[in-house]
């Protein structure tokens, strides 16, 4: 049987005193992997190494490993050399579900696009002081394939331009929180049938996205800033007309209206 690294995260020394419960046990092996620069792939134990190290019951592990899996922080891997390993949380789903919460609460669109226009305005100072030539060329890519795409491509692409330049800020948390806004921007799109409908919007949003970008690889901070501040109202403006459109219809979304 595969044992564990020597290091292994999972309940750490053996003299701690037993968890009662398994969201406890499951916040403890959290912070024990976060405390080991969180190991990726590394075998946290099979499900009896685990109850002897642990020092707890078959339902309180099952419980824990169920929470941890549901966090994304370790998952269950069947058959030789399986058991509970360490994986990396997927983006994706954390700003999904963290957008999905601001829309519970009833985020108004003036709240949206008050934060974006913060935080993307930081992205934007720090991409330019950081910027490489791989962060250049990423920024031509995507220029590059917004210049091209058709109207159903460019709904796809919506805010391919804003993330790009967060993720190239290099501030982790800054890029998290604008990708949670750009995704709670994104759920209240227009239907694609509209966004055909009315191509002029769509490319103008287009054209918009590529003059800020080409501000941010000519290292033009306040062009950018200019830009970026112009493109966010428009945008703004643009979403509060759709919900007016379809108020009689849908009038709430979440919690409250965003139509302020």
């Amino acid at each position: 049987m595969t044992q564990p690294h020597r290091s292994s995260p999972a309940c750490g020394p053996t003299s701690r005193p037993a968890t009662k419960t398994g969201k406890a046990l499951a916040r403890r092996i959290e912070a024990e992997i976060g405390a080991q620069g969180w190991p990726v792939g590394e075998l946290l134990g099979t499900e009896p190494e685990l109850l002897a190290r642990c020092g707890v019951s078959r339902p309180v592990l099952r419980e824990a490993v169920r929470l941890l899996e549901q966090h994304m922080v370790a998952e269950t891997r069947r058959g030789a050399g399986g058991g509970l390993r360490v994986t990396a949380p997927d983006p994706s789903a954390v700003t999904e579900t963290a957008a999905l919460y601001l829309d519970y609460l009833g985020v108004r669109v003036s709240q949206l696009y008050s934060a974006r226009s913060v935080l993307e305005a930081r992205c934007l100072e720090l991409s330019i002081e950081r910027l490489t030539e791989d962060g250049v060329a990423r920024l031509r890519a995507v220029v590059a394939r917004l210049r091209c795409a058709d109207v159903v491509e460019l709904v796809e692409l919506n805010h391919e331009g804003e993330s790009t330049i967060a993720e190239l800020s290099g501030d982790p948390v800054l890029t998290l929180l604008v990708k949670v806004l750009l995704q709670l921007a994104h759920q209240h799109d227009p239907p694609i049938e509209q966004r055909k409908a009315k191509r002029r919007d769509t490319e103008l949003q287009r054209d918009q996205q590529v003059a800020v970008a080409e501000a941010v690889i000519a290292g033009d901070s306040a062009t950018a800033r200019v830009r970026l501040l112009h493109h966010l109202d428009w945008a703004a403006s643009y979403t509060r007309r759709h919900f007016l459109a379809v108020a009689s219809d849908e009038p709430r979304l979440g919690s409250s209206s965003p139509l302020r």
